[in-house]
């Protein structure tokens, strides 16, 4: 399901309140109008019929609508914006870029047909042109639906997969409207994807206080979140609720089967997971040191002369040999430099290695405190590979 959110086409039908508009047209094709209706009134009607026949899939009568809108009213945003909609469902994406752009051009600050500029992008994957239009839109002084921008852009970088950011815009979105049920309801889901149940629980009572009806989404998520913490009897709790309100729900039919074993919110976790497993691959592959830790290097560097000599230097009684006519070799550690607000556990989830490796590794104790410019091996400095 598509849970962006257009705002414009919703304004448009309320201002939809005038009479029935009566006309005829010319020879020419130019409308006559036979009462006291404005242009402007007549084009919103017209963009109106032109939706539902949209929404029913009767395109041709959908863009002859929008046509005769066009002649009544050629200047006006809303005309463009209903363009730009027909086009993007019958697949004609770069006409809908030039409908919004021509759009925008009439007033570039209208904030719905900047978000709903921005909903589209996101839908063709360009994220950082549709940031750029949700924030115009946001920026707009009178633009009263600031938290369902803001919901738009943290579900536009949900679908890329950018967890953090993300995160960032749901809260700014509830924090301009923290009664909007279903922004608490997508933190939950985050939360709970990212493992921190607490949090993911604090933002469900935030729900349940703001909702005044449950849903069979959220009470799964509910059984879930209680279950993953070990506590069986609410999540239980909430699993009998679901069953006897939404019975027919498949949320609730997989509640029977098979206790909710698969619900959207894992399939999020699982995506979590890949993403920040790929990032402390890529860190762990590529240290880089800011050019104010040279001590920091320097210090392992002298570190790993040390080794290298010790290995080198023969054992009592045993010969030396000809180390003249060996190649000369360099032992290779990949390190960490500790930064404010490391710890052993921070640094062994940042590359995915054992806390107690890195404990042996470099003779710490996990009750150790780690201070800034340290060098931490992350990987046995004995075992090292030599290059």
């Amino acid at each position: 399901m598509d849970k962006f959110k257009p705002v414009i086409f919703t304004l448009t039908a309320l201002s939809l309140l005038s009479g029935c508009v009566t006309q005829e047209y010319a020879g020419d094709n130019t409308p006559v109008v036979q009462n006291d209706s404005s242009n402007d009134d007549i084009a919103l009607t017209r963009i109106s019929l032109a939706l539902g026949y949209l929404k029913m899939g009767n395109t041709t009568q959908a863009k002859s609508n929008l046509e005769k809108a066009k002649r009544f009213a050629p200047k006006l945003v809303q005309v463009h914006t209903a363009f730009a909609h027909y086009y993007e469902t019958v697949g004609e994406n770069e006409l809908a870029v030039e409908a919004y752009e021509q759009a925008l051009s009439l007033e570039s600050d209208d904030a719905d047909t900047l978000n709903n500029y921005g909903v589209f992008l996101c839908r063709q994957n360009r994220l950082d042109q549709a940031e750029k239009q949700f924030l115009k839109a946001i920026a707009v002084p009178s633009y009263l639906q600031v938290a369902q921008s803001y919901e738009n852009l943290a579900l536009c970088h949900l679908k890329a997969d950018n967890f953090n950011q993300a995160e960032q815009f749901l809260d700014k979105a509830i924090q301009h409207n923290p009664s909007r049920a279903a922004v608490v309801l997508q933190m939950v889901t985050l939360q709970y994807a990212k493992g921190d149940y607490r949090q993911a629980q604090l933002y469900l009572k935030k729900f349940e206080k703001s909702v005044r009806r449950f849903s069979a989404e959220a009470l799964a998520l509910a059984y879930k979140l209680y279950k993953k913490q070990g506590k069986t009897s609410v999540a239980n709790n909430y699993g009998v609720m679901l069953v006897k309100m939404f019975p027919a729900s498949w949320q609730a039919k997989q509640y029977l089967v098979n206790e909710l074993a698969q619900i959207p919110a894992d399939e999020l976790a699982l995506r979590y997971q890949k993403s920040e497993q790929g990032l402390a691959s890529a860190k762990k592959r590529i240290v880089v040191l800011s050019p104010g830790k040279k001590q920091a290097v320097a210090k392992a560097e002298n570190t790993r002369q040390s080794i290298a000599k010790a290995e080198d230097k023969p054992k009592q009684g045993q010969k030396r040999s000809n180390a003249a006519s060996q190649p000369q070799t360099t032992i290779t550690i990949p390190v960490h430099v500790v930064e404010y607000g490391d710890s052993l556990f921070s640094i062994s989830k940042k590359y995915n290695i054992f806390m107690r490796s890195i404990q042996r590794w470099n003779n710490l104790k996990e009750s150790s405190i780690l201070r800034v410019g340290d060098v931490v091996y992350l990987s046995n400095p004995n075992k090292a590979a030599k290059s």
